[in-house]
């Protein structure tokens, strides 16, 4: 197939952009002639750059069907529909779907020949605003590598650098934006000096960084944490593995996520998984069968599960590290990915012959 493939830059940092890699990665296994048009940077002149593109090389190539990689690129399938008869999917990931906004935006999924998501709970939001497209939506997972995400030993370089000898280490890596305070990392400091009463030797080890990060260190020395919680910055991509290793228990209780993918990559590395369950969190943890569901708002809650999975008071299998890789690659593993694709394609299909 030729197909037009819309999207924001595909090389920078994102979970929406790994996905994109994954998708592209499939479309051009599968043999199909795929012509990318991205929106690089911000600002008017990029996006009506992007716009004229977008025009240009849908009219040239005429592709059998275009990919509108986020919901606000669905107008644009919309209108290459109706002027030229061509297909469109649109992909969805999370929050950008959960209160669809604009009437143009309404209309491209109501007429998109299939809606993609990455979780049950999207599904549903979706469906409950425009139920005439229940049929139309195919559920595309963030799948993980499991050949680069794997259990290792914790690295003794990694310990000294952070000073995590004799430590039980809680971890969250998320992008530290003020505009994503929804995931939920200042309640897990706010959590800590219970969890310390009962676990005296836990560390908080909290990577990544964005405009967040001051109010953040101004939250750990208001509460005395200096010593307790470890903010790291910026993991580069050669680390990311030995991280999560390092880990003793995974958290990220955010409360409007699609279906992040930190939680397939914790799970690939066989480390206990805690999350929120008012979001798409619940996917990846397979309804809870692969970690403890929370309130994400709650601190007792995120208290209560760390020194439950810190303490060994839950279920064996939530601790046993060859379990959980084993479970989340069956379903979430990267081998899953193009087959879903392959799927996709063929519904379209059957669709199109009816």
């Amino acid at each position: 197939m030729r197909i037009l493939y819309i999207a924001s830059d595909t090389k920078a940092l994102g979970g929406i952009q790994q996905y994109n890699r994954k998708f592209l990665d499939s479309l051009r296994a599968r043999g199909d002639e795929v012509v990318l048009v991205e929106l690089k940077g911000g600002g008017f002149l990029a996006k009506a750059r992007f716009i004229v593109k977008c025009f240009i090389q849908g009219v040239r190539h005429r592709p059998d069907l275009t990919v509108c990689a986020h919901v606000n690129y669905a107008p644009f399938g919309l209108f290459m529909k109706k002027w030229f008869g061509q297909d469109y999917i649109v992909c969805t990931h999370g929050i950008d779907v959960w209160e669809v906004r604009g009437a143009l935006r309404r209309k491209a999924l109501q007429e998109a020949d299939l809606i993609t998501t990455v979780a049950e709970f999207t599904r549903d939001k979706i469906v409950r605003q425009l139920p005439e497209v229940r049929d139309r939506i195919y559920l595309l997972y963030n799948c993980v590598d499991g050949a680069r995400f794997v259990p290792k030993v914790k690295s003794p370089a990694l310990i000294k650098r952070y000073g995590l000898e004799g430590k039980k280490a809680i971890f969250t890596i998320a992008r530290l934006l003020t505009i994503e305070g929804y995931k939920g990392y200042d309640r897990v400091i706010k959590a800590m000096p219970q969890i310390l009463r009962a676990v005296p030797n836990a560390v908080y080890l909290l990577s990544g960084e964005g405009d967040d990060m001051p109010r953040v260190q101004k939250l750990v020395h208001e509460m005395g944490l200096e010593d307790k919680v470890i903010m790291t910055g910026y993991v580069p991509e050669e680390e990311m593995v030995d991280h999560y290793n390092l880990a003793d228990v995974f958290i990220m209780p955010s409360k409007a996520e699609g279906a992040p993918a930190v939680f397939v990559e914790a799970l690939a590395c066989g480390i206990p998984v805690i999350a929120g369950n008012k979001d798409g969190s619940a996917t990846p943890l397979m309804g809870g069968e692969l970690g403890l569901l929370i309130d994400p708002e709650s601190v007792d809650e995120i208290v209560a599960a760390i020194i439950n999975i810190l303490t060994g008071k839950v279920r064996k299998e939530l601790l046993d590290r060859d379990f959980l890789r084993r479970k989340v690659l069956e379903k979430f593993g990267l081998d899953r990915f193009p087959q879903r694709v392959d799927e996709m394609f063929n519904r379209i299909e059957v669709e199109e012959k009816k």
